[in-house]
């Protein structure tokens, strides 16, 4: 397995955190519907806490995961390499420009006491897509805003050669069929 970034640099169209376009050579990635919540399970095994966003990463040609992950509030990021399953904990400095800028307090609150596990979501938005693998999948930007009636997960999967966004209820794990409705 190995991809580019799947977070492009974009406008979003839509309230969801990610957007629902990927900007980038997608015949890269090989995943299966197992990569990405194997490493987490690896990534959180590792660290004993709880993944809040992962992608996959081709890091100096190691083909893997980052991961950011939250620890009594504070953040941290890792790297899994998929062949080894060796996980390193990175700093800001080594890791890709997108954990620089991991969000707010106010999301990381959210997320580390997420009900629904980010594993659960994607499970859930493969099955949605017939088992279409997940290459990334993180907390929605809007997941902490308040006035928002739905918070969400965003998953981007391979569908058919090209990136499709599945958004996924944090509260209840369902898919949200109108991802729109999610205010910002």
């Amino acid at each position: 397995m190995t991809c580019l970034s799947p977070w492009a640099d974009a406008a979003l169209a839509q309230s969801v955190a990610q957007p629902d376009t990927f900007k980038g050579d997608i015949t890269r990635f090989h995943g299966d519907q197992n990569a990405l919540v194997n490493a987490i399970g690896t990534i959180e095994q590792f660290s004993g806490v709880k993944v809040v966003d992962i992608r996959c990463s081709d890091a100096h040609g190691n083909p893997g995961f980052h991961a950011v992950i939250v620890r009594n509030g504070r953040i941290a990021f890792f790297h899994v390499q998929q062949a080894s399953k060796k996980v390193i904990e990175i700093d800001a400095s080594s890791g890709p420009v997108w954990m620089l800028g991991w969000r707010s307090r106010a999301d990381v609150n959210f997320a580390e006491h997420a009900p629904v596990p980010l594993a659960s979501a994607i499970r859930t938005a493969e099955q949605s897509q017939n088992g279409a693998p997940a290459m990334a999948a993180g907390i929605a930007r809007s997941a902490s805003n308040m006035q928002s009636a739905v918070q969400a997960y965003t998953v981007l999967l391979v569908v058919d050669g090209r990136v499709t966004s599945v958004s996924v209820d944090i509260s209840s794990g369902q898919v949200i069929s109108d991802p729109s409705a999610l205010s910002m």
